[in-house]
């Protein structure tokens, strides 16, 4: 649980980074279309025989298709992964309350078994054995500190005069 809370905190960390970017999800509508006018693009250039300057012309729009359709994919991953990020909370969100609830039936089993075990036992607590007589405690004996005198550990010489 404690991994999984761990992974939560950085899901959301995430998300809420992320939600901070731009977003730029017009672009990646375009994708298919920029694609279709990329490859038409590409056969034009490969397959006619046209002068020098039209073929240039023709690179030229390429490359201003490749950069909107990297910009569109670029924005496509990005909502991708605001997706995969919100999918993976929901998911840990769930495991997480499964184990909450497995513990918590744990936590029911184990106060049957402690009852139980206190039946057969015989143990009550203060609360119930009111009526009855507290047992006396042990009282330790209670020793003489130990005392060291400064003349036990020096020795004490005296000047002669």
């Amino acid at each position: 649980m404690r991994r999984l809370r761990g992974k939560l905190n950085y899901k959301q960390e995430e998300q809420v980074a992320l939600s901070k970017l731009p977003n730029t999800s017009n672009a990646a509508r375009n994708m298919g279309k920029l694609r279709k006018m990329k490859s038409s693009i590409e056969f034009r250039i490969a397959t006619e025989a046209t002068t020098l300057t039209a073929e240039r012309e023709l690179i030229k729009k390429l490359n201003e298709i490749n950069k909107e359709l990297e910009e569109a994919v670029n924005a496509y991953r990005f909502r991708r992964k605001v997706e995969l990020v919100a999918k993976d909370i929901d998911e840990i969100g769930k495991a997480l309350e499964s184990y909450k609830n497995q513990v918590l039936e744990v936590d029911k089993k184990l106060d049957a078994l402690y009852s139980e075990l206190r039946n057969l036992t015989g143990w009550k607590r203060p609360e119930a054995r009111a009526g009855e007589q507290p047992r006396p405690r042990r009282v330790q004996k209670r020793e003489e500190p130990f005392e060291v005198s400064l003349e036990d550990i020096a020795t004490i010489k005296k000047k002669e005069e």
